[in-house]
């Protein structure tokens, strides 16, 4: 079953609802970063929060980046997507193996952290990028973007991230719901809304039993009047490149390059979303500097 983003709206209008199946956006970026469970668990579930927040933006250069920042031995946890569905994203300490927690799950929490911060850049394309940091509820990752929401946009949210990941490693289901009331939303329906909170755990069995993500939608928004606007395929994308890579160097001017082919030779790039390495050597890194810094 291929991935799958699925933006509608609920209740004649007045709910917005993003739902999406991540399994092989997950899949990869285990692949990637050779992730064990619970880091798999962190890191799949930041990267279908970003995919959702990122349906917004209408722009195609405009993109979420998502920084978890918390007190737990996994450091990091940062996604980042792009109008499109397209996410990457990496877990700065991905070999982080814990306990499962007192649900049986796999300890996301812990992992993370529960004290630190989230911080949220939504770059729409147009203007100055929103900043926003707000502290971590749980370090669960829903529960700490629809914080986000409720504390630096003032915006009431309902969220639900989870990834099945199997003993050897392999991720097996992945997936997660998002829903806002839109402005004007009759406060009816505002607490149907709230009454669904706890259904939101079927939208996961759902995924987890091969759904895909409207099929899983109307398992728990049955009358709501779903209508769907918008399917788009999730995917791993990176964009990284050699080209991108000199632009680096060159922004470290002439003086930093000059010392780095007099001390070392040449320079070596490695990309900490998708893990790959560029080599430039002494003639590279001169012909650089011919190019951008001699008249």
């Amino acid at each position: 079953m291929k991935d799958e983003l699925v933006r509608a709206l609920a209740y004649g209008g007045n709910v917005a609802v993003l739902a999406a199946n991540t399994t092989r956006l997950a899949g990869e970026a285990q692949r990637v970063h050779g992730t064990w469970p619970v880091c798999t668990a962190a890191l799949g579930r930041a990267l279908t929060g970003a995919i959702l927040m990122a349906s917004s933006i209408k722009h195609p250069e405009g993109s979420v980046s998502l920084v978890f920042s918390g007190n737990g031995p996994a450091g990091n946890v940062v996604a980042v997507a792009r109008p499109g569905a397209e996410a990457k994203g990496y877990v700065e300490n991905p070999r982080v193996d814990l306990p499962l927690n007192d649900r049986g799950k796999l300890d996301v929490g812990g992992a993370v952290g529960r004290e630190g911060t989230l911080t949220v850049v939504m770059d729409t394309g147009r203007g100055e990028p929103y900043c926003g940091k707000t502290a971590l509820v749980s370090g669960e990752v829903a529960e700490d973007i629809a914080a986000h929401f409720l504390f630096s946009q003032q915006q009431p949210t309902l969220s639900y991230l989870g990834v099945l990941v199997a003993p050897d490693m392999r991720v097996l289901r992945s997936g997660g719901v998002l829903m806002q009331p839109l402005p004007g939303c009759p406060g009816e329906i505002v607490g149907r809304l709230e009454a669904q909170a706890e259904a939101l755990t079927s939208f996961g069995d759902a995924i987890f039993g091969g759904a895909g993500a409207e099929e899983a939608l109307g398992s728990i928004l049955p009358d709501a009047g779903l209508r769907v606007l918008e399917r788009t395929e999730p995917r791993w994308r990176c964009g990284c490149s050699p080209e991108r890579m000199e632009g680096a160097l060159v922004a470290l001017g002439p003086r930093a390059l000059e010392e780095i082919i007099e001390e070392d030779g040449g320079a070596e790039l490695n990309c900490r979303f998708c893990n790959r390495s560029h080599r430039f050597d002494g003639p590279a890194l001169k012909g650089f500097l011919e190019a951008a810094f001699q008249a």
